[in-house]
């Protein structure tokens, strides 16, 4: 098998074990159900191969951010639909919270940073760093952009006409005004145009860079804020509006830290290493919480210790493979 067949296979399905597997939302007994499995890597998987592509074939830099925002749009706010919907499943404490204009603003901030993190751009940069020399090199071909765009499509209109609430155990349609539908749709062409706009724009800082353990110590940081810090806001009633401040002022930090840090000129393997294994090290600790039904998780969610334990051996093993032999090498991951 070729490499950019197997980095291929590696990227649509890495996508989804992180985006839905690792974090809970699709424990064992329903990831590995073939046709939620299906239903994953069409989303996840088609979704981060393109974002991928357009970065190769457009030679983004830090523009590519755009694309991983407008990915979790279509997938939260076109698909699921939960930016909408207070009555969507994993909404616990945060079910109408923050809800302005229909929009669940504190919902809509959160999940829009985990699925450009955890969901895409994390596992373009684990492929990227294991096969450091395909990094530029596109992985499809006309038909295969086309499958890829078909695959990732068919399934959001499958979601805006079949998904939303789930009582006694089925799924309730649920259908937002058509205003919000469009508003989104516009916000993904806007966020496309917006990183194809700026393809040739460039950063490189040369302000001091923090040692890698600190990439690691602030990845961590970020997603433990993003889940926690807004349910404990909304769990002890404060206002919303604060809580959105709060979020704003983290968001700015986290894109003061892209182009300070990550877009430095002297960043290394061993940097995006760190904030990676950093970033997925949160979410390996919560598995066996969820395990026992803790976390906001009402039921046992059987298998994810496993997971959790699964998970860790891997990301040891990719950490040691990207960084054998090669301790300091630079590596700019936006271009």
């Amino acid at each position: 098998m070729r490499d950019e067949a197997k980095i291929l296979i590696v990227l649509l399905f890495l996508s989804p074990a992180l985006g839905e597997l690792l974090s809970g939302s699709s424990p064992p007994l329903v990831f590995f159900n073939p046709f939620t499995l299906l239903l994953l890597v069409l989303l996840y998987g088609c979704g981060t191969v393109l974002i991928r592509e357009a970065r190769v074939r457009w030679g983004l830099q830090w523009s590519v951010i755009f694309l991983a925002v407008a990915y979790g749009i279509v997938e939260e706010g076109l698909m699921v639909k939960s930016f909408f919907n207070a009555g969507w499943v994993d909404m616990g404490v945060l079910s109408g919270y923050g809800m302005y204009f229909g929009v669940q603003w504190v919902w809509t901030i959160m999940l829009i940073f985990y699925h450009a993190t955890v969901s895409t751009l994390i596992p373009i940069i684990m492929v990227d760093l294991l096969w450091p020399k395909y990094k530029n090199t596109p992985l499809l071909g006309k038909r295969g952009l086309l499958l890829a765009l078909a695959g990732i499509t068919g399934v959001t209109l499958f979601g805006m006409v079949f998904m939303g609430s789930s009582e006694g155990g089925e799924m309730i349609p649920y259908h937002p005004h058509p205003g919000l539908l469009i508003g989104s749709f516009m916000a993904v062409m806007l966020l496309i145009g917006s990183a194809y706009a700026l393809r040739k724009n460039r950063v490189a800082q040369m302000l001091p860079i923090l040692p890698p353990f600190m990439f690691g110590v602030l990845g961590f940081v970020f997603m433990a804020f993003n889940l926690i810090v807004p349910n404990a806001l909304a769990e002890s009633q404060v206002p919303a509006v604060i809580t959105l401040l709060v979020q704003f002022a983290v968001t700015t930090m986290v894109l003061l830290f892209v182009f300070y840090q990550i877009c430095h000129q002297s960043i290394t393997k061993r940097h995006m290493v760190s904030l990676i294994s950093g970033s997925l090290l949160f979410w390996i600790l919560l598995t066996p919480v969820y395990e026992l039904g803790g976390a906001g998780n009402p039921d046992p969610t059987q298998g994810m210790a496993a997971v959790g334990l699964v998970s860790l051996f891997l990301l040891l093993i990719w950490r040691r493979m990207v960084l054998k032999g090669e301790r300091y090498e630079k590596h700019h991951i936006f271009g």
